[in-house]
């Protein structure tokens, strides 16, 4: 059962439709954890990092191919007519657009969003087959699955049991590794290249790209406290490829956490917008509980760090421009 996780992971959330409010079992996100490449590609433009700040940098400007799909089940499709559709892929669409604003990053929706009624997709116990049929795009465009009952993969479904979305981390396996070339040699790590060369497979290599959402979250939404599309902003951070202000969940001397040296430590994840809270009260600052990649509340959420604005256009020319 979810209750018998980590509080992080596991929480009471309250889901107010069709009139009244009901309790319910409330997995945060379930992105997976990065891969080795990943975190070996985090850590060297830490250390690039380190060497720029004596030549601060701003983030490139990107407009990102967007596309959005509403997946819905039988017996919610009455609450999502083509007027809803259109309002909440606009509201969501202007708070991911505000939220990236200072990262550089616009997001683009190329045609008007898809609509389909299908219970085994909604509830994403058929994500593959929802994936192939939906997913638009290169590896460098956004898809977006709005599922209106959203549960944990590869778990049973289970109407009080929900999840609040998870997303695809960048991957090599669609791409050749690269760093930024703004060092002269004399000052950048060793196996800094020229450029970044990629090489694209066939669309069956990313099909699984993208962001799956619980659509009770977007802005307007039936999940309280979750309910101003902020999970949105969360997940397409992991999509860029950033990592959870608590990665590691340590407060050691030196351990990597999120890879990010203007996020202080921080070894639990936050529930709620608590004021005050340190969960590493031996390193420097406060929990960076404003954070989008934190767990927090919607309202508490308000910003990227400068680092985290770099480290998402960085990795995005690495991985995904021109694939």
């Amino acid at each position: 059962m979810l209750l018998a996780l980590p509080p992080a992971w596991a929480r009471l959330g309250l889901l107010q439709q069709d009139g009244r409010s009901r309790s319910i079992e409330l997995s945060i996100c379930e992105t997976q954890d990065p891969d080795d490449a990943l975190r070996s590609v985090h850590s060297e433009l830490n250390a690039q990092n380190k060497l720029r700040k004596v030549k601060p940098r701003t983030p490139e400007s990107f407009d990102i191919d967007t596309y959005f799909h509403f997946v819905v089940t039988d017996d919610t499709s009455h609450l999502y007519n083509p007027e809803r559709i259109n309002k909440l892929a606009t509201t969501q669409l202007a708070v991911l657009n505000t939220a990236y604003a200072p990262a550089g990053i616009a997001f683009k929706l190329v045609v008007p969003p898809t609509y389909t009624i299908d219970t085994a997709w909604a509830t994403d116990s058929e994500k593959m087959a929802m994936k192939g049929a939906l997913r638009a795009g290169t590896y460098a465009s956004l898809n977006i699955y709005f599922q209106s009952n959203l549960s944990s993969p590869g778990a049973a479904y289970d109407p009080d049991n929900y999840l609040l979305g998870y997303c695809q981390l960048p991957t090599s396996e669609t791409t050749t590794s690269c760093l930024v070339p703004d060092y002269p040699a004399s000052s950048s790590p060793s196996n800094k290249t020229s450029g970044c060369t990629s090489t694209s497979g066939p669309p069956a290599t990313y099909i699984n790209d993208g962001c799956n959402i619980l659509i009770s979250t977007m802005p307007g939404g039936a999940m309280l406290t979750f309910d101003q599309g902020k999970t949105a902003v969360h997940e397409v951070g992991h999509w860029f490829g950033l990592l959870h202000t608590f990665e590691g969940d340590s407060c050691a001397n030196g351990a990597p956490g999120d890879y990010m040296d203007d996020t202080p430590q921080e070894m639990t994840a936050t529930t709620g917008c608590p004021t005050g809270k340190d969960s590493c009260p031996g390193n420097y600052g406060l929990d960076p509980i404003a954070n989008y990649m934190d767990y927090s509340s919607d309202a508490c959420y308000t910003n990227f760090s400068p680092q985290q604005q770099l480290r998402m256009t960085d990795l995005f020319k690495m991985y995904r421009l021109g694939n």
